[in-house]
């Protein structure tokens, strides 16, 4: 049986998650299918980010050209 990306050290379930949430949201504000080959690039690019150490998530959004919507105050 393959072991999975986890097993073998690529890739924490953590690590991924935030991959997951960084993506999707950059597909949706670009307005972009996630399989889409812009979507494929934009996945190539944060995983190339996230394997030179920039693990931050909100580092990764600027990173794709997004800043996290800070909820507006009372």
């Amino acid at each position: 049986m393959p072991k999975s990306v986890y097993d073998r050290g690529l890739l924490k379930p953590s690590e991924v998650a935030t991959l997951q949430r960084v993506f999707d949201e950059a597909c949706r504000r670009r307005e972009v299918h996630p399989e889409s080959a812009e979507a494929r690039e934009l996945a190539l690019t944060l995983f190339a980010l996230h394997n030179a150490g920039m693990i931050d998530e909100d580092m990764l959004m600027e990173a794709v050209g997004f800043r996290r919507l800070e909820p507006k105050s009372a």
